[in-house]
């Protein structure tokens, strides 16, 4: 049996869902098509590191995150309770016939989710991830109108740190 090649995702869509009672969204369409090729593999559900989110990655993707894991030392308390916390939490979901992703119940409160009555939530694709964030939260922190934030200047400094040798305009420092 020969060696699969490695799936390049990049995942992209924003959508409008709501939380049933159970914890139970219906899972965009569009962004189930993006991940046709892995979704028998199932999913990975965790508390964003930054932000009041949720993290939806595909298996293929966590088992990434997990071999960079498998890097930090047992024997190093900082590694340990880094790999803890970071994955406390975690859960292996996958879709259910009525394409619905089941969240845990114990992982709404860190994205601000409420099952049910106002559970509104906004999910988006983010590249090799999945966000899943409450409605209230997404307004505020990704669309929110903060006057003194410069995004030209964060994409300027994220640029320098993809590519230390060019400078903003793209041209070569040497």
């Amino acid at each position: 049996m020969g060696h699969r090649p490695p799936i390049m995702l990049n995942l992209l869509g924003e959508y409008h869902c709501r939380i049933d009672a159970k914890g139970r969204v219906s899972f965009p369409a569009k962004l189930r098509k993006q991940l046709d090729r892995v979704l028998h593999d199932g999913l990975v559900v965790n508390r964003d590191i930054f932000e009041g989110c949720l993290v939806v990655y595909p298996k293929p993707e966590w088992d990434k995150v997990n071999a960079e894991m498998a890097q930090l030392s047992r024997y190093d308390r900082s590694h340990q309770l880094f790999q803890r916390k970071f994955m406390k939490g975690a859960t292996l979901i996958e879709l259910d016939g009525s394409g619905r992703l089941l969240l845990p119940g114990a992982l709404l409160p860190h994205a601000g989710i409420q099952a049910g009555k106002g559970g509104d939530c906004v999910v988006t694709g983010l590249g090799e991830k999945i966000e899943v964030w409450s409605k209230a939260r997404f307004e505020k922190h990704v669309l929110g109108g903060d006057e003194d934030f410069d995004f030209g200047s964060l994409a300027e400094q994220v640029r320098k740190d993809i590519e230390p040798s060019r400078t903003p305009n793209g041209s070569n420092r040497d």
